[in-house]
C-alpha cells in the first residue's frame, strides 16, 4: 500500500500545473558540453587498449603510450570534475499553481534533465543559505536534504518574481 501512495503522488505531481519561475538558457550549452565531455572520455579510453597492444608489440614507442595513458586519465578526471559541477547547475525552476510545490530541473551524469519535487516549506530562503546579492552562483538549498545546486541571477533569467520571492524570501 505505501508503494501504491507514493506512485500516486509522483503521478499527481507530474498531472499538476507547474508556472515557471526561473530559466539559465545557458543550461542547454551545459547539457551539449556534459554530452561531448562523455564522448571525449570514451573515445580516449578505447583508444588505450590498441596502443597498448601496438606498444607490446614494439611497433609503438614508449613516449606515445605514456602520452596516450595521460590523456585518456586526464580526460577521466576531466569528466568527473566537470559533471561534478554541470550536474549541480539549475536549468529551470517551477511552482506548482497552488504554490506549495517546487519542481527543479537540472542535468544528470549522462546530460539527461532530472526534476526534483519539493515542499515550499523545506526550500532554505537565499538569506539563510548564505549568499550575498552580488554573487554570481547562488546556492539552492533544502532544510531536508544536505545536496546543494546552483542558479544564476546574472545568466539567468526570473520570469515571475511574486514566485520567486514566495520560494526564495525577500533577498537583500
Amino acid at each position: 500500500a505505501p508503494a501504491a501512495v507514493v506512485r500516486q503522488k509522483a503521478l499527481d505531481e507530474k498531472t499538476e500545473e507547474f508556472k515557471l519561475v526561473y530559466r539559465f538558457p545557458g543550461i542547454k550549452y551545459c547539457r551539449v558540453l556534459s554530452r561531448l565531455k562523455l564522448l571525449q572520455t570514451a573515445t580516449t579510453m578505447v583508444m588505450l587498449p590498441p596502443i597498448c597492444y601496438l606498444y607490446l608489440q614494439d611497433q609503438v614507442s614508449q613516449n606515445i603510450l605514456l602520452y596516450t595513458t595521460g590523456i585518456a586519465f586526464f580526460a577521466g578526471a576531466m569528466l568527473y570534475g566537470m559533471s561534478y559541477f554541470l550536474r549541480r547547475i539549475i536549468g529551470l525552476i517551477y511552482l506548482n499553481e497552488t504554490g506549495h510545490t517546487v519542481k527543479v530541473a537540472h542535468l544528470t551524469f549522462w546530460g539527461r534533465r532530472n526534476d526534483i519535487y519539493c515542499p515550499v516549506e523545506t526550500v532554505m530562503p537565499l538569506d539563510e543559505a548564505g549568499d550575498s546579492k552580488g554573487e554570481l552562483l547562488l546556492q539552492f538549498k533544502r532544510y531536508n536534504s544536505t545536496d546543494i545546486l546552483y542558479f544564476t541571477i546574472k545568466f539567468g533569467q526570473i520570469v515571475d518574481r511574486q514566485k520567486f520571492t514566495q520560494i526564495f524570501g525577500k533577498f537583500e
